[in-house]
């Protein structure tokens, strides 16, 4: 991943926004929103742009979030911050979630960092018109805050598999911990989703993050918990945890920026915890979704008659500084994936051709593979078929709504016995077939 960013960003300058574009498999396609947005209170800032259409296919879909400091200075404390789709009033999906760094500016401090995830898996969100949503919890106000820089990074190509809808779970931003008057089971009840047939993949994502400090084990942003999600009768379980923050790439900093946390690390984006529930589901049903947290009473809270502050804790009141209630922000989602038609079909040339065609096979004969050209003069649903001699359908190669150009196809023997086989080309308007031979 490091690798691929610095040569986005080396060779952003050979690329142009979306709209001015037109690329071919392999090259990048940027998509630019919020630039220097400031962020100096915990406001929530709304914007529309607009991203590729869904006739462009793209094999990648990266982020890349800069964060810098206005000419008065940056928010000083580690605050957390998203990017979220806004759909509408009720209906958000988070895409990626940080926690600012602390001072990043002066004494050999970066100035500015810059995060990267890999948003693919909401290419299904990320087409046409799209409102994002871009927040920091920062209270900081005046002239002080942060300077938001958001660019999405289209790769074009084809997906081993297609991600065509997101579920949301649980979007729970405050989920008090360890106060048995009010448990998390409180905001967590389960969950009935409907898995599709068509389905072929379920991915599970968690991101959830532990906040407050000063109680019992130090909850929840210094405790390392049990999470577990739970898939009709199945139970998964991991520790939140990040055990890498000394090791962040936006450093040094000023504060406690190298101790590590429940979940994220002060100027990092956090990592989604992902779980493949494939085998987990019934397709054709609906399947129950739960989420557990370990088990665990804060003794240190206000409404604990046996708290005495000096003896239990240092302060049994929270004061909003070094005692915080403990806490989680919880999104998380389901995410569907279906076969990929596309595989193994191939762009050669975008250029509209006068008319539509199915050219002979090469090579012919062959063994154990050729390729099959054909263009397409309008966009068209477009079927590729191969038959054998007595006409048995042995392969459908290709069968998708297709742009106009001229594309390549490979086909493979499959273990295929030698002979004659014709390949079929339909659209609505053009019917042609090829023969050819397989020789072993």
């Amino acid at each position: 991943m490091k690798t691929l960013f610095l040569f986005l960003f080396i060779f952003s300058a050979m690329f142009i926004p979306y709209k001015n574009i037109s690329a071919s498999p392999g090259d990048t396609v940027w998509v630019d929103t919020f630039n220097n947005e400031f962020h100096n209170w915990a406001n929530v800032h709304y914007k529309k742009f607009l991203f590729p259409d869904t006739n462009q296919h793209f094999s990648k879909i990266l982020m890349f979030y800069k964060i810098g400091c206005p000419s008065a200075g940056c928010d000083p404390w580690d605050r957390l911050g998203w990017i979220k789709i806004n759909i509408d009033s009720i209906t958000n999906y988070e895409i990626a979630r940080l926690v600012t760094p602390y001072n990043i500016v002066g004494g050999g401090y970066p100035g500015t960092c810059t995060f990267s995830y890999d948003v693919s898996d909401y290419r299904s969100l990320l087409h046409d018109s799209v409102r994002l949503a871009s927040y920091i919890e920062s209270w900081i106000g005046g002239s002080r805050g942060w300077l938001v820089t958001v660019r999405f990074a289209f790769i074009e190509g084809e997906p081993a598999l297609i991600p065509y809808k997101i579920v949301n779970l649980w979007q729970k931003g405050y989920i008090v911990y360890g106060d048995p008057a009010n448990p998390p089971e409180t905001y967590l009840q389960p969950k009935s989703v409907y898995i599709d047939t068509q389905a072929i993949k379920i991915k599970e994502r968690i991101i959830c993050t532990g906040h407050g400090q000063g109680n019992t084990d130090n909850a929840a942003e210094f405790s390392m918990k049990t999470h577990s999600i739970v898939v009709r009768n199945d139970t998964v379980s991991h520790t939140l945890w990040r055990a890498d923050c000394a090791t962040n790439s936006c450093s040094p900093q000023g504060g406690t920026w190298q101790y590590n946390r429940a979940g994220w690390c002060p100027g990092a984006g956090v990592i989604p915890w992902d779980n493949d529930i494939t085998s987990y589901v019934i397709s054709g049903q609906n399947n129950t979704f739960g989420y557990l947290i370990q088990q665990y009473e804060n003794f240190c809270r206000p409404n604990n008659p046996n708290c005495i502050s000096g003896v239990t804790c240092t302060d049994c009141n929270y004061n909003y500084t070094g005692h915080t209630e403990p806490n989680y922000n919880l999104e998380s989602h389901l995410i569907f994936y279906r076969d990929n038609p596309n595989v193994g079909i191939q762009i050669i040339n975008k250029e509209i051709p006068n008319s539509f065609s199915l050219k002979q096979n090469y090579p012919n004969p062959f063994n154990p593979y050729t390729f099959i050209e054909f263009s397409l003069k309008e966009k068209a649903n477009t079927k590729i078929s191969v038959y054998d001699v007595n006409g048995k359908n042995v392969s459908v190669l290709y069968n998708n709504v297709t742009s106009p150009g001229t594309y390549k196809i490979k086909f493979e023997r499959e273990g295929l016995a030698s002979g004659i086989y014709y390949c079929r080309m339909e659209t609505d308007k053009y019917t042609n077939t090829i023969k050819m031979i397989l020789l072993k």
